[in-house]
């Protein structure tokens, strides 16, 4: 794993993580990875013993309308065990609901609009380290009003993981997407 621009001074603050290797993207070069078209998008060699958590600032096209999933990744291979679970809340307009899920194969990590911005800021939690690994998306999309999604997902198993991929539950995805690493 290459520290690709430390952005606080002292090394406190976020750390842009370049990827060992991107599956259906481009890596600029200091780790912010650009996609288009793509099913899935994969990046591998982001999570190591440097950092125990991490942020990833993601930003979908608004020419995809499907949830985002989201699985973590061992030696460039997807966990698909039934083993996620989640619990979203969700705000339109006047309008608040939830829902709760469990044994699934991935879990969400944000919804899209075709008609709307789409971008999630995503705290990951110990991920590399071999215990459960907590997701925690804030997401936001502008349909001519705001619509707030806060999922809270988990994997439940003490899996050590070192790269994710993320998908929509149909059709293809455009966008862009940034890991960065909590300096202890």
């Amino acid at each position: 794993m290459t520290k690709a621009r430390d952005l606080a001074s002292g090394g406190f603050g976020l750390v842009l993580v370049k990827p060992s290797s991107v599956v259906n993207g481009t890596d600029n070069g200091k780790g912010t990875v650009s996609f288009s078209g793509a099913s899935s998008v994969s990046l591998n060699g982001v999570f190591s013993a440097t950092y125990t958590n991490y942020k990833m600032l993601l930003y979908i096209d608004p020419s995809a309308i499907a949830d985002i999933f989201w699985r973590g990744r061992t030696n460039g291979s997807d966990n698909s065990n039934s083993t996620y679970y989640g619990q979203r809340l969700g705000a339109d307009s006047t309008t608040v609901g939830g829902t709760k899920y469990s044994l699934q194969s991935s879990a969400r990590l944000l919804a899209t609009s075709t008609i709307a911005l789409n971008a999630g800021a995503v705290d990951i939690f110990t991920p590399f380290i071999s215990e459960q690994t907590l997701v925690r998306t804030v997401s936001v999309s502008s349909n001519n009003d705001i619509i707030l999604e806060d999922y809270a997902t988990m994997f439940d198993n003490t899996t050590s993981f070192d790269g994710i991929t993320f998908f929509p539950g149909s059709g293809t995805i455009t966008g862009q997407v940034s890991i960065y690493g909590y300096n202890n």
